[in-house]
Parts: C-alpha cells; structure tokens; sequence
C-alpha cells in the first residue's frame, strides 16, 4: 500500500479533487503551472495511506472545511467503501450469439441511354435560321 507525505485539494477548469504526493515544492509547482486554482496543500505529520490522509485533512479542519464532503467520498472510496452512494448489482447479460452476416449486393451502375431525336422539321429550320444570320442585311 502506497503513502504520501503530502496531501490536499486543488481545483482545475471548475473540478475539484483531493491531490497526494511526497514531495510538496514539485506538485506545488507541476499543478501550478496546470493552472489549478485555488490550490491547498500541506505537509503530513507522517506518512500515510490515501484514507488516512483524507482523515488527517478533515481532522485539521481549517480551509479544507469547505471541502469536507469530496474529502470524505474520496476517504471512502479510498478504504474501499463508498460513502455517498450505493451501487447497484449488475444483471448477467446472455451471451451475444454471432450472426452471419452476408455480403451486401452491389448494383451494376446503370447505363444512362441519350434519346436523338431527329425530328426533320426541327433540323430544317434550324438550318434556315443559320442560312438567314449568314445572309447580309
């Protein structure tokens, strides 16, 4: 089991949680620079574990007041029971049987077929028409 000699709570982009670590300059400094804010950490009398820290936090009182209620679900969970709330069972889900799946059909592209219509009338005005643009006025 791991434990730290410092302990206390840092707030990041409006989240708040309970920081640890041994050695106090270089986690003031690393979170800092992460831009955590407000950040309150202090020194443990002794080392300890996660849970007792978090005890160790509340029993100091102080400026972690306002944080007492994260500090006591962090204590729980880090105890291995969680103070807040209770989770529920799981049910067992069936196992998933594979289906076969069968290759989707792909359509040949049509094949788009230009209608000529070759309405006589249509061509021999046409060509009248480009025979009086070409005469002179």
């Amino acid at each position: 089991m791991s434990t730290f000699t410092v302990a206390g709570v840092s707030t990041q982009y409006g989240v708040t949680k309970v920081r640890f670590a041994n050695d106090l300059a270089s986690r003031v400094k690393l979170l800092s620079k992460g831009g955590h804010s407000p950040l309150e950490l202090m020194e443990l009398p002794k080392a300890m574990t996660k849970a007792e820290a978090c005890q160790h936090l509340i029993d100091v009182g102080g400026v972690f007041k306002q944080w007492a209620g994260l500090i006591n679900d962090t204590m729980g969970k880090k105890q291995g029971t969680v103070v807040s709330k209770p989770t529920k069972a799981k049910a067992k889900a069936a196992p998933v049987k594979a289906k076969a799946v069968a290759p989707k059909k792909v359509a040949a592209p049509k094949v788009i077929k230009s209608k000529v219509v070759e309405d006589d009338l249509e061509l021999e005005e046409l060509k009248q028409l480009a025979e009086l643009e070409d005469a002179p006025i």
